[in-house]
């Protein structure tokens, strides 16, 4: 897949089982098949609260995805950002981010944070967010393929706008 034009991609909230698949499948292959870990690690990371999933679609190809979980009623974590390597450097991460952004200030999000890896730590810098404090988690299968963490943040001002009414399968 050759990602060209962003006027061609798009970036919708996962609602379809087709979607979801396509979500899980990109997370897969982009994120921990590389690394050895098994086909349900996504399950075995998965946080309590309400998820958002996001989707950017390349025609009808998934180019990237995106995961987060409002950990409080103010507070997102992005839990997870996958974009194919051929659509690398063309926006399709930062989009994402800027369309969780959007849909986090009008439900009155006021810190988004993220556990960002040392070989991504440098896009989310570029996307607005700051080393916060505290330790970052370690894991020997990460460690052993030289990826460190880093706990990173962003502040919000909520939207002016009411509450966006959003749903999740």
């Amino acid at each position: 897949m050759q990602v060209e034009k962003m006027e061609q991609t798009s970036i919708d909230i996962v609602r379809s089982p087709e979607d979801l698949a396509d979500l899980d499948e990109l997370l897969w292959n982009v994120l921990w098949r590389p690394l050895g870990l098994s086909r349900n690690i996504r399950q075995e990371l998965k946080v309590d609260g309400e998820a958002i999933e996001l989707i950017s679609k390349a025609g009808n190809t998934a180019a990237g995805c995106l995961v987060a979980v409002w950990t409080a009623p103010e507070e997102l974590e992005l839990r997870h950002l996958a974009v194919v390597p051929e659509a690398h450097n063309c926006g399709v991460g930062r989009l994402l981010v800027m369309r969780l952004i959007e849909i986090a200030k009008k439900r009155g999000c006021r810190r988004l944070h993220t556990i960002a890896r040392n070989t991504s730590s440098t896009f989310f810098r570029k996307v607005g967010f700051r080393r916060a404090s505290g330790a970052p988690p370690d894991h020997p299968v990460f460690r052993k393929h030289g990826i460190t963490f880093e706990l990173m943040e962003m502040v919000l001002e909520p939207a002016p706008e009411a509450s966006e009414p959003f749903t999740s399968i």
